[in-house]
């Protein structure tokens, strides 16, 4: 559908829509339209009625499915068709927690990095919760090592923000430098001289993972939730983790109160608090083992 993709590009792009949209909403056209091997122009209500249900049908989650509902819909109202698409109701999303890695296995992954680049991104990205667009985006310049900030621009929703730079990440940042002299953009490709893509750093975090046998949920932005709820878990108060991490909402933030550790919380499980049983539960013990 190349000429009708470009008028999509065209369109969405003159509307100042993200380049990250306009990659989702293409690829959801694009992807319908080999389904059926035609012109998603030809396709009838039935079609995409009978599309939608094995969309509704597979394992793809509710988020994936609304998504591809938006951008054909967006699609079609282009050309004045908007009404074809069916209207999804939600079905509700499953609250899932975000993966979380304890301090001595965000260690173990650090150390595990079989080049200085890696080690230096992936570092950077834990130690101050930056999502990986963010790390690709950074310029030698916003490495500020007399204030320990890091100047984050254009993060989500085209905000800039500032994060601390801490001493050990400042000492592998000048080591770095050292042996990689970055020049505008603090991480760049060798055979390109461009920024390193966000593919990149995704494929390097997977070999990486996959060596080291860590869960298959594990991802690179699991760094960045790392970061919150670690700083959570030693008393930040989550107001100052909210600007770190760039949040407008502090609803958006909250969700890391909920995997920090019990132990952090001081919490003491109440089996813990129950009065000690005395001998006579010992021996009933023992009669358990016996007759096991």
């Amino acid at each position: 559908m190349g000429r009708l993709r470009n008028h999509m590009v065209d369109y969405m792009t003159v509307r100042g829509y993200s380049p990250k949209t306009i990659k989702a909403y293409t690829w959801a056209v694009d992807t319908m339209s080999a389904r059926f091997g035609r012109s998603p122009l030809s396709l009838s209500p039935a079609d995409l009625e009978a599309y939608f249900l094995g969309l509704r049908n597979s394992r793809l989650s509710e988020a994936t499915i609304h998504l591809a509902n938006h951008a054909i819909r967006f699609f079609y109202r282009i050309h004045g068709i908007g009404d074809l698409v069916p209207k999804l109701r939600s079905r509700g999303r499953h609250a899932s927690l975000p993966p979380v890695l304890g301090r001595a296995e965000v260690s173990r992954l650090l150390d595990g990095c079989s080049d200085l680049k890696s080690r230096t991104i992936f570092s950077l990205i834990y130690s101050c919760g930056l999502r990986i667009s963010e790390a690709i985006n950074l310029k030698v310049a916003d490495i500020d090592f007399e204030r320990k900030t890091v100047f984050v621009r254009r993060g989500k929703s085209k905000k800039d923000r500032y994060t601390a730079l801490g001493d050990r990440m400042a000492r592998l940042i000048r080591e770095y430098c050292l042996v990689h002299s970055p020049r505008g953009c603090l991480f760049y490709s060798r055979t390109t001289d461009e920024p390193l893509s966000a593919d990149s750093i995704r494929s390097r975090f997977r070999t990486l993972a996959a060596r080291l046998g860590l869960p298959k949920a594990v991802r690179v932005h699991t760094l960045r939730h790392c970061f919150a709820t670690h700083l959570l878990e030693g008393g930040a108060n989550i107001v100052h983790i909210m600007r770190l991490l760039g949040h407008s909402n502090i609803q958006t933030t909250m969700v890391y109160l909920h995997v920090q550790s019990t132990e952090s919380m001081n919490i003491q499980s109440p089996m813990d608090t129950l009065p000690d049983p005395g001998p006579g539960a010992h021996k009933q013990m023992e009669m358990f083992r016996q007759s096991a």
